[in-house]
């Protein structure tokens, strides 16, 4: 990628630097869109004319704000640490490997104007099956300023989702292409041990925003239209993230295994005419070599991606039951 016709990844821009940087993110991203909303429900309130009118719709503004501030620091702190990851593997990298000199933190201005009208154009479709037609969706956006804010309220979290996936679909092919230049040795595990922590740690903006749905349960039945686009669309890519940049590391693993059993298992026959310490030491050797792993996955990474994948179906339990027990207390 030609540096000079790149820029820095604009999401990245919206966590400032220091070591509290990404908190500080989320947490002004937090008071900015809460802020949005009620100003939205004050100016409703006060142009109602006569009546009364619930603001029943909290649950899904909290979601809508949640997601952007969950999605921009964590997308940060992942493309921080692929970065890092990158440049821990090249030591490893066997000749010339242009991948390894890729920056992660910048696209170009094409990709910039695509993510984002991808993003945009997402809205458009959930917002037109959410409101039934363009009818619909105009009323939705100059009825009143609370219509209003929650016809906006899923645009930024597209838009970040969009920018974040194809950021990391595109790392993931990255690393792809680094494995296969690696000079992987299944007795270093420094050698690709790194790709397969970094599979895992992309998984985490989708399976974490993915939890977060459960929030806009919590204030009632909501139109599945809300929910199933982005299961549909992002549920598959938490697949794609984990393997696609591990399969190639996973076969050249598996041949340096199967290569280094076939060893020991000569070494074992030519030991059968030595001392009993030969064999024994011999019997150790196969032993050992037939443990050797044939995924870049070691006990951490293997335990972090469970942490995350069970992120998704303990909220969505968790929401259910408080949703059941609001409903005992108020009925």
């Amino acid at each position: 990628m030609d540096e000079a016709r790149t820029i820095r990844i604009w999401m990245l821009s919206l966590v400032p630097r220091g070591r509290y940087g990404r908190w500080v993110s989320g947490a002004l991203i937090l008071l900015t869109g809460f802020l949005f909303f009620a100003v939205a429900l004050y100016l409703r309130v006060r142009h109602l004319e006569g009546g009364s009118w619930y603001f029943g719709a909290w649950s899904v503004a909290a979601f809508f704000v949640c997601s952007v501030a969950y999605i921009v620091p964590v997308f940060h702190y992942i493309t921080d640490r692929t970065q890092q990851t990158l440049d821990s593997l090249r030591g490893f990298a066997g000749g010339s490997a242009p991948s390894l000199e890729v920056d992660v933190r910048r696209r170009s201005v094409g990709w910039t104007i695509r993510t984002l009208s991808v993003g945009v154009g997402l809205w458009l479709v959930q917002s037109w099956f959410l409101a039934g037609g363009l009818n619909g969706m105009l009323y939705e956006l100059t009825a009143n300023p609370i219509r209003f804010s929650l016809a906006v309220g899923p645009l930024p979290v597209w838009v970040t989702m969009c920018v974040a996936m194809s950021a990391l679909f595109r790392n993931a092919v990255l690393f792809r292409s680094v494995s296969r230049e690696l000079d992987i040795r299944i007795l270093e595990p420094d050698s690709y041990m790194p790709v397969g922590t970094m599979a895992v740690t992309s998984t985490l903006v989708v399976l974490g925003a993915l939890g977060l749905l459960s929030i806009m349960w919590l204030g009632g039945p909501v139109n599945w239209w809300t929910t199933l686009p982005a299961l549909a669309f992002f549920s598959p890519l938490v697949i794609f993230l984990l393997l696609v940049p591990v399969l190639p590391v996973h076969r050249q693993l598996k041949q340096q295994r199967a290569q280094a059993v076939a060893d020991a298992q000569e070494a074992l026959r030519q030991a059968q005419q030595g001392s009993v310490e030969a064999r024994a030491a011999a019997l150790s050797f196969r032993r050992e070599v037939s443990r050797l792993p044939t995924w870049p996955f070691d006990v951490p990474a293997i335990t972090r991606f469970i942490s995350y994948a069970i992120i998704v179906p303990l909220t969505w339990t968790g929401a259910a039951l408080i949703e059941i027990l609001v409903n005992a207390v108020v009925s």
